[in-house]
């Protein structure tokens, strides 16, 4: 069974650092939605396994058209769904919202919030402050929807450790349920001089506190209490079949031994006039088993070798001959049955997985 994501392109503000797609153009939004629309009913779907709104911020979207956008959800979905899921800025995240949500279903809100200092707030463009951070997620607590997940962003040049580590621990005594932890990707051309500046990562203190507070790392950037990781996102890293509907939105399913890509591409207004291109690629069953393995290895339980090689008649023996130098250089492990990164490995991880593409295709 599939999952559902839906792609909500709409911000208040552009931040400084964000190479996602997204417009600040607002008065588009109701022919938006009902572009959504027009995809959910071309659908042959009907039973959704997860469903995620992401974006962008889904939250500055008017109560009217989040439960106009709700309510078709509900009346396509003929299931309740294992998680659903709904991305929120702090600022834009009301209490009417909220109840919106509650009334539908949601049961996982992922905030926004990178960092509780207000210069780092600024700094990054943020347009939300501390304290709306605080409010809104009492606000979440009080209305009953139970997982609250909190993003936060380390290794931000011009920003000081003390103030990472101390937003860290503010974070972890709130009342949530699973932290994403990224470090600064230089994805726009804010602060590139820094770019190819060495700079000492966070990333072990940063996963230290989240684990002596609870918090327990499942993936290379994800960290949650028992029982509340993302079942959604689970899916894209298990190569599970999810269906992705509005502009930027990818896809992926399977027709028969064949595994289909698809990608929305264009902007707002194309998607609206449907007058966008859906880009296709097809990943044939001897080229899957690298997906599989490099896409896995962001998980800590890694790869299961066994069931790769029955999965795909694959000699895998061969081709873990052939990491030896991963294995030797400390960044590669086996767990019993599982290929898995070490917990060096994780600050290698981009070096490992280009390494097996390459070693893939030799």
């Amino acid at each position: 069974m599939p999952s559902l994501y839906i792609h909500i392109p709409f911000c208040k503000n552009k931040c400084r650092y964000c190479g996602f797609y997204s417009e600040t153009i607002e008065n588009y939004t109701e022919q938006y939605i009902s572009a959504i629309f027009r995809d959910l009913d071309r659908s042959e779907y009907s039973q959704f396994e997860t469903i995620y709104i992401g974006g962008g911020t889904p939250s500055v979207i008017s109560e009217d058209n989040l439960e106009k956008l709700l309510k078709k959800i509900s009346e396509i979905n003929k299931i309740t769904p294992l998680e659903f899921s709904f991305e929120a800025n702090p600022e834009s995240l009301t209490k009417g919202k909220i109840g919106i949500l509650k009334d539908y279903g949601v049961s996982r809100i992922s905030l926004g919030v990178q960092s509780l200092d207000d210069d780092v707030l600024k700094f990054l463009g943020r347009i939300h402050t501390s304290k709306d951070v605080f409010k809104v997620i009492e606000y979440i607590n009080n209305c009953g929807i139970f997982q609250i997940n909190c993003d936060l962003m380390y290794d931000i040049p011009r920003i000081e450790k003390d103030k990472v580590l101390s937003t860290l621990k503010e974070l972890v005594k709130l009342p949530i349920h699973h932290v994403s932890a990224y470090n600064y990707s230089f994805d726009t051309d804010f602060m590139k001089e820094f770019k190819d500046v060495d700079q000492k990562t966070l990333f072990y203190e940063v996963k230290g506190v989240l684990e002596d507070s609870g918090f327990h790392q499942y993936e290379i950037s994800n960290f949650a209490k028992s029982g509340f990781h993302s079942k959604h996102n689970m899916k894209y890293w298990k190569m599970e079949e999810y269906i992705g509907i509005g502009i930027s939105a990818h896809s992926m399913l399977y027709d028969g031994k064949d595994r289909i890509r698809f990608a929305n591409e264009g902007d707002i207004l194309s998607f609206i006039k449907n007058e966008h291109s859906i880009v296709k690629e097809t990943i044939a069953l001897e080229d899957q088993i690298i997906e599989d393995i490099v896409f896995g290895l962001r998980m800590n339980e890694g790869v299961n070798i066994i069931s790769l090689s029955d999965k795909y008649f694959y000699n895998m023996d061969n081709f873990l001959k052939n990491m030896y130098n991963l294995f030797q250089e400390g960044l590669l492990e086996i767990r019993g049955e599982n290929l898995c990164l070490t917990n060096y490995g994780q600050l290698f991880l981009d070096y490992v997985q280009q390494y097996l593409w390459d070693l893939f295709y030799l």
